[in-house]
């Protein structure tokens, strides 16, 4: 076969892989106990509603159950009354919303404009459809977005700009009145793709949803996930949210039968556990508030985040190696763009003291 006429010359391999497993952990070293603090994933584990529907559910996995997804959209409706379905795209996973945008939006020769160091599944997906990333680096200081030199990058080629936001790694947010600035100066040929999937974790009076925009019939896309306050990350579930104008575009290429049933009970279950998400986020916001008490005193410099992580600069060399010596799984951030950087999930308390207790012994041989 001839790849070079078969083959779409600009589809390259994948940059990004997940971190690394607990079972890749325990393969090749003596440990008798993991935490994994590297996934931002839910230190309390998933909705008990969520995990009894999908036994409830499991009988029924040899029938295509769901005509399509509207029982979810309602849900979702019903959590956040703001929305309609027309309002609404599924997908298996935040990502895959993400794929669905760049699907719909993207072809060879237009621009995406990102801001390093965010998530790098982005760059990927921009370039698989032929289209050029423009990278345009967040403000060093404070990790928030530099706006004006967003709008100046953006040429008549720019069709997406991506806004991470909290962002992922750094876990800091930047502020509606810059948000409002970029939006409101933008083309009205260019789409903002507002990746919000740690918004359960904010605090800030300042930081703007999705919405915000959205109900203002502005080109925004909002992404959200089910893997991180929802617990539901192995189930792959998430949405995006727009304009009906938007929704109804990106629909048209979404394959039938996208949500599988198992996915589609737990979210629905989980959307209804009011408690547990209460109690996923007020631990998240107490054990912060302890791991920046703890990081102040070991003189660790990190970045007061509106997420369920932190990103901090240490400095011990192999640091991430010395953490897996002593089973602490934390994610190293050079992939990001962040060589510096390691973002920390925020655990449970007995994880986070394992982290603390872990980082005095490290410093103690340093």
């Amino acid at each position: 076969m001839d790849t070079e006429t078969v083959f779409k010359s600009y589809v390259k391999k994948k940059d990004y892989a997940g971190g690394i497993t607990r079972e890749e952990v325990l393969a090749d070293r003596d440990i008798s106990k993991i935490w994994k603090l590297s996934s931002n994933e839910n230190a309390l584990g998933p909705s008990p509603l969520a995990q009894q529907a999908i036994i409830n559910s499991l009988q029924d996995i040899h029938e295509y159950k769901f005509r399509d997804d509207h029982l979810l959209k309602n849900a979702i409706c019903e959590t956040y009354p703001h929305l309609t379905p027309e309002n609404i795209v599924t997908a298996n996973s935040g990502i895959e919303t993400l794929e669905l945008i760049t699907r719909a939006f993207l072809s060879p020769g237009l621009e995406c404009i990102i801001s390093h160091p965010t998530f790098v599944a982005y760059e990927s997906m921009i370039e698989n459809e032929g289209s050029k990333v423009v990278n345009v680096p967040l403000n060093s200081d404070d990790y928030t977005l530099n706006v004006d030199a967003i709008l100046k990058a953006v040429t008549k080629n720019t069709r997406l700009v991506f806004i991470t936001n909290p962002n992922n790694p750094t876990g800091t947010y930047t502020g509606k009145k810059d948000i409002d600035f970029l939006i409101d100066n933008l083309p009205e040929d260019v789409i903002v793709v507002y990746d919000e999937v740690y918004f359960h974790f904010v605090d800030a009076p300042d930081y703007p949803r999705a919405y915000d925009y959205i109900k203002e019939k502005k080109n925004v896309i909002g992404i959200h996930s089910f893997s991180k306050a929802y617990g539901l990350a192995g189930i792959r579930l998430g949405y995006g949210i727009s304009t009906p104008q938007i929704i109804s575009y990106i629909e048209n290429i979404k394959r039938p039968f996208i949500i599988n049933t198992l996915s589609m009970v737990a979210g629905i279950a989980a959307l209804k556990d009011k408690e547990h998400l209460k109690q996923t986020v007020d631990l998240i916001r107490t054990e912060k508030k302890w791991l920046y008490t703890e990081f102040d005193a070991l003189d660790i410099t990190y970045w007061p985040s509106q997420t369920n992580f932190i990103f901090i600069a240490p400095n011990i060399k192999d640091f991430t190696t010395q953490m897996l010596s002593e089973g602490i799984m934390v994610r190293p951030c050079d992939k990001f763009g962040a060589p510096n950087g390691i973002r920390i999930t925020i655990g449970t308390h007995e994880a986070n003291r394992a982290l603390i207790a872990t980082i005095h012994k490290t410093y103690s041989y340093a």
